[in-house]
């Protein structure tokens, strides 16, 4: 009695061996598709290294900015008894920022469904065109807040602006002198 084996047996071809049957268009077409899928993969996987460097000197300074937004916002909505809802999103959509554009990357090259496909061509203004002050915002504030971590390091030894260097005490001399007349300012407002 011979038992059944509970895996089957699976058997290879040689690769040398050549199927009979000539190429058709639709062999060629699927050998294509596949070349293409993995060079668009493989520069996909280039674009991703370099989300993951670029991306994470934008996501810090600005999950940063918006800490310290909520932070002012909650105690400005706790004091005039008002919502913190704004904060509350600009804060949620920066914590999102870095997966976001991984997300963003994958979705990007895969192939729209017929639905997808419909509503991109009836959107108005399908074309995707670049705002470029939100990108230069985020640029420059992200270098800024780089260059004074890198600064504060000491790690930065030559700068364009040395702030140790700047006589400060010459440039505000007289706001000392301002800021302490301000109550004799007052007083005489509202004795007269």
């Amino acid at each position: 009695m011979k038992t059944q084996q509970a895996t089957p047996i699976l058997r290879y071809n040689r690769l040398s061996e050549r199927d009979e049957a000539p190429e058709t268009a639709t062999g060629v077409t699927r050998r294509t598709s596949r070349l293409n899928e993995a060079v668009t993969w493989g520069i996909l996987s280039i674009c991703l290294a370099g989300w993951a460097v670029v991306g994470l000197f934008l996501w810090i300074p600005r999950v940063l900015r918006a800490v310290l937004a909520f932070s002012v916002a909650l105690v400005y909505s706790t004091l005039t008894e008002t919502t913190a809802e704004p904060a509350g999103r600009s804060l949620r959509s920066a914590a999102n920022f870095y997966r976001r554009g991984f997300v963003s990357a994958v979705e990007s090259i895969r192939p729209p469904g017929p639905e997808e496909a419909e509503a991109q061509e009836d959107a108005p203004g399908a074309t995707g065109s670049v705002r470029s002050a939100p990108i230069i915002r985020e640029t420059a504030w992200a270098m800024f807040v780089w260059y004074v971590a890198v600064w504060s390091t000491g790690l930065l030894q030559g700068t364009p602006v040395d702030p140790a260097a700047v006589p400060w005490s010459d440039l505000w001399s007289g706001a000392g002198d301002a800021v302490a007349s301000i109550p004799n300012l007052f007083r005489n407002l509202f004795r007269g």
